[in-house]
């Protein structure tokens, strides 16, 4: 069928909770946003499941989860900024950069309203 040459060739389009657990072992998290790491995990596995693809595009500059994820890495590192800033995206490394929001949900309203501004500046 055609979804599945296209998922031979581009990925998969949904992020099971396997791929999910993948994606978080081929992290490297820098200490300094350990916690922040640890809680953006959990918001994908929960309440954010349904954004995984957004997530993965605002940060890869793809929203397909490779059918061969063994060469997969991510990183996530530090930025500067307290609960107001959004976090910031390097497609070109896969690297995600969280300020150190003091708990779970302003990581979670910031991250969301950068996945907002991205559809905004047309990354679709």
């Amino acid at each position: 069928s055609a979804e599945a040459l296209r998922e031979a060739w581009s990925g998969h389009g949904v992020i099971s909770d396997a791929d999910l657990q993948t994606w978080q072992s081929q992290t490297v998290v820098s200490p300094a946003v350990s916690k922040q790491a640890e809680w953006f995990f959990e918001l994908l596995q929960n309440e954010l499941k349904g954004v995984r693809a957004r997530v993965l595009k605002f940060s890869t500059g793809s929203d397909r989860w490779p059918v061969d994820p063994r060469g997969f890495k991510y990183v996530i590192e530090p930025r500067d900024g307290e609960d107001s800033a959004l976090p910031c995206a390097m497609t070109c490394g896969n690297m995600l950069q969280l300020p150190r929001y003091s708990s779970r949900e302003p990581l979670r309203d910031r991250l969301l309203q950068a996945l907002d501004s991205g559809v905004d500046l047309a990354l679709k």
